[in-house]
């Protein structure tokens, strides 16, 4: 009899939005594991974000599995998100969980690990969560810079503002009881005769309560003449705009106070060293002997220079450039995804998110909902300019059903993404392709950068080639993934055919995208 443990989890956003519980994912875990005649040693219930392993319940559940590994046989989830949205983590946490012999598996998303290719598909499984989650934090940092471009600050409160409400019942920025005193401490620094920590002394007597740092940070801030500064993101440059909020203090003030503090401050020359294009793997290269990063030097012989990486002394690691550098190349060759992987994978990921489109297509009771909200919208409007509501219960009317309009309107401009989410792949698997190539064609920084993503805490070299016990998982398994591959004569049928082996009578289920996706 195989002894299982049941881990469900459920965040408050899931919830509210897909409708996921912890008892329905009990139930069906449950009912699972009694038609196979499986033991249930214990049952993990998590109500808590997968961002990270960081969970209380979770850290228990490994806790128990460490001490009694022997008793374990398997631990059984709904879905792979369950476990978690993060790519990387996830591949670190699964090895953690071989190490002790216990396998983890979903039953809506079954994998059989003995096939090297089913490493694929586990890396869709957990990828598509970890892209919805990105796909939501853009979405909210795009509706907070539209509103910053407004110029509604939406961000945490300043000191000397808490957030109120307009006639919108929109959030907005209103000058607190401590407002005063923030214009009291730009009119003192803006005479020219008073340091920051005097002034800073004589506000705290009144109650500011602010510390030296954040004063300073205060007198900086825009916020406080009606400005609202939007740092630059992606394309878009840095701008200020006119807020919509009522300010403390008037322009004319503000600049004055730079003007004084510009004039005070203390301009430091300092010669930055510069990174030798020569030796771009320094201070991510370990020592053998000390561990170490090491440094790169060149020495003169007689009849030429040579290059090393080395140690400081009294250590005697080091390394040939030319010898580094080889080996180095022939790991990124090694982790590069490789063509037919790429196209199965993209293969793959289109025929999920064409079934994820099926599974979610609107019906007509859709768009008859839309109809009917927009008549209600039309009829308030009707009746406000009847007479027969005031603009009180007119302006919150009109706001419940235009965020339901919103709403449904969103879910159908989602329809028309599958093509956008497809492409967000597809560049994602392209950057995966010919690492050695990037890297000979970069600059010494994006040399550097592709090392320190590939590695986030340095490697070193044993028998010349590249260690890659601290490796990004997910590159450790595409090179795995490779060396099977590019062993299989016969590898485009084969590969095929063992990848098949995951789809079951009733198909791959991936998991639920978001509306924002």
């Amino acid at each position: 009899m195989k002894n299982v443990i049941l881990y469900v989890r459920v965040s408050t956003d899931e919830q509210a939005d897909k409708g996921y519980s912890l008892r329905d994912q009990e139930a069906k875990l449950t009912q699972y594991c009694e038609e196979r005649d499986y033991n249930i040693v214990a049952i993990y219930r998590e109500d808590y974000s997968a961002k990270t392993f960081n969970r209380p319940e979770f850290k228990k559940l490994l806790a128990y599995c460490k001490s009694n590994k022997r008793q374990i046989d398997e631990i059984l989830l709904i879905k792979w998100d369950r476990f978690s949205r993060n790519t990387a983590e996830s591949y670190q946490m699964i090895a953690t969980f071989d190490a002790l012999d216990i396998k983890i598996n979903s039953i809506t998303q079954p994998l059989d690990m003995t096939i090297p290719e089913q490493l694929l598909m586990m890396a869709v499984y957990l990828a598509i969560p970890e892209v919805e989650n990105q796909r939501r934090s853009q979405n909210v940092i795009a509706g907070m810079r539209r509103a910053f471009k407004e110029g509604r600050y939406v961000g945490a409160p300043p000191k000397g503002y808490y957030v109120g409400r307009d006639d919108a019942k929109k959030p907005i920025l209103t000058p607190s009881n401590v407002a005063p005193l923030i214009q009291e401490g730009f009119e003192l620094i803006a005479k020219g005769i008073y340091t920051q920590k005097e002034v800073l002394n004589r506000l705290n007597i009144k109650g500011l309560k602010s510390s030296k740092s954040m004063f300073s940070i205060i007198l900086r801030n825009p916020i406080y003449y009606g400005g609202v500064f939007i740092k630059a993101y992606k394309d878009e440059p840095e701008v200020m705009v006119d807020g919509i909020h009522e300010p403390i203090i008037s322009k004319k003030l503000f600049d004055q106070v730079q003007d004084v503090l510009d004039a005070k401050r203390k301009k430091h020359h300092v010669t930055h060293s510069r990174i030798n294009p020569k030796f771009p793997l320094k201070g991510f290269l370990l020592c053998p002997e000390c561990k170490r990063p090491l440094t790169a030097s060149v020495c003169k012989g007689r009849s030429e220079h040579y290059s090393y990486y080395h140690c400081i002394s009294p250590c005697k690691g080091r390394f040939r450039l030319e010898e580094a550098d080889a080996a180095f190349m022939s790991f990124l060759k090694s982790i590069s995804l490789k063509k037919p992987v790429l196209k199965l994978l993209q293969i793959i990921i289109k025929d999920q998110l064409k079934k994820q489109l099926q599974a979610t297509k609107l019906g007509p009771k859709h768009y008859e909902k839309v109809t009917l909200v927009s008549n209600k919208l039309i009829k308030l409007q009707d009746l406000f300019i009847d007479g027969q509501m005031d603009k009180k219960e007119y302006s919150q009317a009109k706001k419940r059903y235009q965020d339901i309009l919103d709403e449904l309107q969103c879910l159908e401009e989602n329809q028309n993404k599958q093509k956008a989410i497809f492409e967000t792949y597809k560049k994602g698997l392209s950057n995966l392709q010919n690492f050695d190539k990037q890297y000979v064609e970069g600059d010494i920084h994006n040399k550097r950068l592709l090392t320190g993503l590939i590695f986030p805490n340095k490697f070193s070299f044993q028998n010349k080639k590249v260690q890659t016990a601290d490796i990004n998982p997910l590159l450790l398994k595409i090179s795995s993934i490779n060396k099977g591959f590019g062993t299989n004569k016969k590898r485009d049928n084969s590969f095929i055919k063992n990848l098949s082996r995951s789809v079951t009578a009733k198909g791959f289920e991936p998991p639920t995208l978001r509306a924002e996706i």
